[in-house]
């Protein structure tokens, strides 16, 4: 599977072409990720900003995917399943396209479920950003930063961000060690499950009631999905990862329920 997004950071003028946008395609097994600027050619003087914003189309998505996918240089191929938000520049021609390589489509119905991608776009932001002058940066006097190679230095943080040692490149699917479902365990609270729907500081991160685990799924080049059960043949509604899970040991004995709940 591959998610994609567009990212959007400062306008750059790099040469004569103006970069508005990034391409951001990531493999979920690999994490490895490919990363094509999307810019205006400047044939005059620079063009307004809000009238060069309409580039952002599905047929410009799909010159940006053929680029990454037909690069024999690039090892990521047509996947199985392409994973995208709901917007405009990821249907019509972009659509066409993957079908035609019998990629499977799916929507994203929440930012959860683009998570890998949305925080790929956060740590590139914050390699890009760190890259420049503060005078750029500071400078309000123009939407409009200058450096002379745009395109180098995406290619040299992508690279970078390729080949760093990640916890999250471990065995995964068939290879994964997993929990038993002798375990007990309790989950980590998604932010929805926060008492008013926000965090405070005084909320616990993982919910207090102990879990067994009721199953489990196991797919190639995927992360263990887990289903728990209570004592009480209650079960959460969704389903879990490892890293969302944390094993109590036999030994320890935990406050009375009541005491927790209030």
């Amino acid at each position: 599977m591959h998610q994609a997004d567009v990212l959007y950071t400062r306008h750059v003028k790099s040469r004569r072409t103006i970069y508005l946008f990034y391409l951001n395609v990531k493999d979920v097994a690999s994490r490895y990720e490919a990363i094509v600027p999307i810019g205006v050619a400047l044939k005059g003087p620079a063009k307004n900003i809000k009238n060069m914003q309409g580039i952002l189309t599905s047929s410009t998505i799909t010159k940006c995917l053929e680029k990454i996918y037909d690069d024999p240089k690039n090892p990521l191929i047509w996947p199985k399943v392409f994973l995208s938000d709901r917007g405009s520049e990821f249907k019509g021609e972009c659509e066409k396209l993957l079908r035609k390589h019998g990629v499977k489509i799916q929507k994203a119905k929440s930012k959860k479920t683009m998570g890998i991608i949305e925080r790929s776009n956060k740590t590139f932001q914050v390699q890009f950003y760190s890259i420049l002058d503060a005078y750029d940066l500071l400078d309000t006097s123009s939407d409009i930063i200058e450096l002379d190679d745009l395109p180098g230095v995406v290619d040299s943080i992508v690279e970078d961000l390729n080949n760093s040692v990640t916890r999250l490149l471990g065995p995964m699917g068939y290879n994964e060690k997993r929990l038993s479902y002798d375990d007990s365990v309790i989950y980590l609270l998604d932010p929805s499950e926060y008492e008013g729907g926000r965090r405070r500081a005084t909320d616990m991160n993982w919910f207090s009631k102990i879990y067994n685990i009721r199953e489990s799924l196991v797919q190639k080049n995927q992360p263990v999905l887990y289903w728990l059960e209570d004592n009480e043949g209650n079960s959460p509604e969704r389903s879990f990862v490892r890293e969302e899970l944390q094993v109590i040991p036999p030994d320890v004995e935990y406050p009375p329920q009541w005491i927790l709940a209030n």
